[in-house]
């Protein structure tokens, strides 16, 4: 009896994990995270204390996690043994943060009854997927309104509500779904009317979103944006070697293809490079020879130039540098390293930069890195990229067109693009358009990759800004203000290409406000929980009489 108890259990948390990962691309299928969490809810009415949560909870959030985030390990010959062993900490450890929110639903349906629970939930979890971006452990790649990129009218309204309002849509129509089972097992009627009702509703929550997008979409068209063609250069080299090649090869190459590119489009005025592209730290003195040559590549051909670079901030006083930071041997002195861009300029010599601000867990930084660096040395993955320094502040590029006007952009580096926040900033601080550079060849032709450009989308439709993204491997491409693909290349190509973009100043409205739906839930899941416990304190006093 009790191994039929388990499979049943079992079964029920394995369909939720299964059916949230089919909601994530490249599959097309995200309109199963719409009952991805129904056999949980229906687990969880099964349960009886919260040893057993956690149990089951955890089974289901394993698999959505293994099946989701398998590529995270590379999984080839060349792969670094410490990201396959990150991989699998990270698909077994990353589970029990779901655990969250699930406690606080079950919380209020042990101690408050009623249907507080079914009606918090939506709140709770989306609060949830924002606290789990806050921290430097943070790993926010499974918010569930990822799942809806391919819809494009479906998301257009996450221009006022954000990413997180897109999850609490996901997440109430679950909810409503629930119901309609639950009546249907209840009146053991397929066909219950009280069913129905409830579908209903849950369709229509679900589908009201494409009738403002496709309005939004139609009038799209009609929008008097500013325009200008950017280029892109995919190279395509193997990240296991390209940190090996000299700098004078990867100059060349760059420039090489960067003049193809312009030969066949020369009212291109941006050109744009991927992460790391340059893996020396050019602009120190050492290198002073092979950055003059580049800059007056850059003259000749008279456009600008933003790549990914090392870079680095040396310290006089080595009392003045933090604890994670490098130490040079020979000198004694320390120096912090950035994973960076930089804006070259042609006629100009100012060199514009920004360092990246969100590091990935253990791969990019060890989270607190300041308090646990004697963990750094141990940690250090083969590639050693796994110290960066965090960026301190957001940057906004400026560049003169041809035609004199000034121009205003920001760019996030890899990881940063799944951060709606820092996005965000960039755009209320004034940039036109955003670019994202990054570096997914780790990965292979999995998963990863499609997810990852998948998610710029969600960017561009919350700030309506032109996304010019661009991978050393793939998949680079042009995504207009309302997610629309322009252009993209295929993974392992190497390839240069060229696109016009819109150029915006008007501000959205989760541009100037933010993450709103995220101060609702905190509210809502405060309130509920303050109720709950007066209850539960009030069942208390009455039962001491």
């Amino acid at each position: 009896m009790k191994r039929k108890i388990f499979n049943e259990r079992f079964l029920l948390a394995f369909v939720s994990g299964v059916l949230l990962s089919l909601s994530f691309p490249p599959l097309k299928t995200g309109f199963f995270a719409t009952i991805g969490f129904v056999p949980l809810l229906f687990l969880i009415d099964r349960l009886e204390n919260y040893k057993q949560l956690f149990r089951y909870s955890y089974i289901a959030f394993f698999f959505f996690n293994l099946f989701t985030l398998y590529w995270v390990g590379g999984w080839s010959k060349e792969a670094d043994p410490f990201l396959m062993v990150g991989c699998v900490l990270l698909i077994l450890v990353h589970p029990i943060l779901f655990f969250l929110p699930m406690w606080f639903y079950m919380f209020i349906k042990k101690n408050y009854g009623g249907k507080l629970h079914l009606f918090i939930f939506p709140f709770a979890f989306a609060l949830f997927e924002y606290f789990r971006s806050t921290t430097e452990l943070a790993f926010p790649w499974l918010t569930i309104g990822n799942t809806q990129t391919y819809f494009l009218e479906k998301i257009q309204f996450i221009e006022f509500t954000g990413i997180y309002g897109l999850s609490f849509l996901i997440l109430t129509v679950n909810v409503i779904f629930y119901l309609a089972l639950k009546e249907i097992f209840r009146e053991k009627n397929f066909l219950s009317k009280s069913a129905l009702r409830y579908f209903i509703v849950g369709v229509l929550i679900y589908i009201v979103p494409d009738v403002y997008g496709v309005y939004v979409l139609k009038s799209s068209d009609e929008d008097s944006f500013k325009e200008m063609k950017v280029g892109l250069i995919q190279p395509d080299i193997n990240p296991w070697l390209k940190w090996e090649g000299t700098l004078a090869e990867q100059l060349e190459l760059y420039m090489g293809m960067t003049k193809d590119l312009i030969h066949r489009e020369p009212d291109v005025e941006l050109v744009v490079y991927p992460e790391t592209a340059i893996t020396y730290y050019f602009l120190l003195s050492p290198y002073r020879y092979h950055f003059n040559w580049f800059k007056s590549q850059i003259d000749s051909l008279n456009v600008a130039i933003l790549t990914g670079f090392p870079d680095a901030r040396f310290y006089d006083d080595p009392s003045q540098a933090p604890p994670s930071s490098h130490i040079i041997k020979d000198t004694g002195q320390r120096y912090d390293a950035y994973n960076a861009m930089g804006l070259f300029l042609p006629g100009s010599d100012k060199i514009q930069k920004y360092a990246k601000m969100i590091l990935v867990p253990f791969g990019e930084r060890l989270p607190y890195a300041d308090v646990f660096h004697f963990l750094i040395e141990p940690l250090q993955w083969g590639v050693g990229i796994s110290n960066w320094a965090k960026g301190k502040d957001t940057t906004v590029f400026e560049m003169k067109r041809r035609n004199g006007e000034i121009v205003k952009f920001s760019g996030g580096v890899c990881y940063e693009s799944i951060y709606p926040s820092l996005i965000r900033e960039f755009v209320k601080r004034g940039a036109q358009f955003l670019v994202v550079i990054t570096n997914d060849s780790w990965y292979g032709n999995t998963s990863g990759p499609y997810q990852h450009f998948q998610y710029s989308i969600l960017r561009a439709v919350e700030n309506r800004r032109s996304i010019v993204r661009c991978a050393n491997g793939g998949i680079s491409g042009f995504i207009d203000p309302y997610g629309r693909v322009q252009r993209k290349t295929k993974f392992h190509e190497k390839t240069q290409m060229a696109d016009v973009i819109r150029l915006n100043d008007e501000k959205t409205f989760y541009t100037k406000y933010g993450d709103i739906i995220v101060h609702i839930s905190g509210f809502a899941v405060v309130l509920a929980f303050l109720f709950t416990m007066f209850k539960k304190f009030k069942i208390k006093k009455g039962l001491a009489k």
